[in-house]
């Protein structure tokens, strides 16, 4: 009985353990899908989210490069250039100044262009240094900064003479009529028997502005045989642009004087020639004989005379002046010939073209040579560069033409 009891509670109990297990495998295999559901979509999800991450990134770098495009080429750049000029303008040492306003032609955006301008301005009235306040006055001329004209005028007053050289040169790069007056006043005080480059440079300004007011003044210190040389020589082409025929019976007396500095003569005849004083043919021409009579050796003495008598004649356009100009071309001095090139390329006859193309094959000196071949060129009747010769002269050989 006991033994039979003892059978059952084991068959119980075995059954218990293994009924145990496979609910337990039962919930496992319950859980697991679960499981399995839950992971799937958490890792599905971060895949599509990094992929519109992804897209937005590349939206973004699109767009920006887009932005980028858009951008004026180099904008940073320039602006950058700005920055750097206007702040060693104002701390920089001189040297390094100096080189920043140089800096300006680098500059492409106007806006910019004229604030630096305007700081350049500013420094050409108040700075302590010569050299920054000289080159200051010349970026504003050679910019044509109108609203930098003040300055100019008042370096006109500045107490180093480059300063105020450099404001004569601004004042005609600008035209500034409103200095006319106050470069008459100072040209007059001026010690006209000395050289000056100062002295020069109001009269090229007063020649820019084409002002007549000292045309009465130019005539009789351009006669004045006390004055320097370089004055009386800057007065007459003064008169050559802004004269007229009233001033022939003047640049006629300077041009016959055989007494005279021959360098003055001659830019007396070119004004004769640039003013178009049609009275002056016979008188050149007269000239012009007389120098053809005279032995070689003093003959080569006045040929500069000589050339700008011819060119004189050419702008008169006197049609005699060809044959003068053929007789040039043969002469034995090269500077004599290579002056008559210069001169003859503008005559378009059948003659002319052939001593061209002769003077550019079998002309002794390359800078005659290479001189007609350029005409040549000029005129279209060769290709360039077609037979080009050296431009390196053979100094024996052009000394022995002298």
């Amino acid at each position: 009985m006991k033994r039979s009891l003892s059978v059952f509670f084991t068959v119980i109990l075995l059954w218990t353990i293994a009924n145990s297990q496979e609910n337990k495998s039962a919930m496992d295999a319950n859980k697991s899908p679960n499981k399995k559901e839950e992971t799937l979509p958490a890792k599905e999800k971060s895949t599509e989210t990094q992929k519109d991450d992804k897209k937005q990134i590349e939206r973004a770098d699109k767009t920006e490069t887009q932005s980028e495009k858009d951008k004026p080429k180099d904008e940073s750049q320039e602006t950058k250039k700005f920055k750097n000029i206007m702040q060693t303008l104002d701390y920089g040492i001189q040297k390094d100044r100096k080189a920043a306003i140089g800096m300006i032609n680098d500059i492409k955006n106007e806006s910019y262009k004229r604030e630096i301008l305007l700081k350049i301005t500013s420094i050409a009235t108040s700075d302590s240094d010569i050299e920054m306040r000289k080159s200051a006055i010349t970026a504003i001329g050679d910019n044509k900064f109108s609203d930098g004209a003040s300055a100019i005028i008042a370096g006109l007053e500045d107490e180093a003479s480059d300063v105020k050289i450099a404001a004569c040169y601004a004042v005609g790069k600008l035209k500034l009529q409103e200095a006319k007056d106050k470069l008459v006043e100072v040209l007059k005080k001026q010690d006209l028997s000395q050289s000056s480059n100062f002295t020069d440079a109001i009269i090229i300004a007063l020649t820019e502005l084409e002002a007549k007011d000292i045309l009465e003044f130019a005539a009789t210190e351009a006669k004045n045989q006390k004055n320097s040389k370089m004055i009386r020589e800057r007065l007459l082409l003064y008169i050559g642009k802004c004269g007229s025929a009233e001033q022939f019976n003047m640049l006629t007396e300077i041009y016959k004087d055989d007494e005279e500095e021959m360098s003055i003569r001659s830019y007396a005849v070119k004004s004769m020639g640039r003013l178009k004083i049609k009275e002056a043919i016979p008188v050149i021409k007269e000239v012009v004989k007389e120098i053809d009579s005279y032995s070689f050796n003093k003959r080569k003495r006045y040929y500069d005379l000589y050339m700008q008598s011819v060119t004189a004649l050419v702008e008169l356009g006197d049609e005699s002046s060809v044959s003068l100009l053929m007789n040039s071309l043969r002469s034995d001095n090269s500077d004599v010939r290579y002056k008559a090139i210069l001169l003859i390329k503008d005559f378009n006859d059948e003659r002319t073209i052939d001593i061209l193309k002769y003077k550019m094959k079998n002309d002794p000196s390359a800078k005659v040579r290479n001189a007609a071949r350029k005409a040549l060129e000029d005129k279209g009747l060769i290709e360039k560069g077609a037979e080009k010769e050296s431009e390196v002269n053979d100094e024996k050989s052009e000394s022995a033409e002298q």
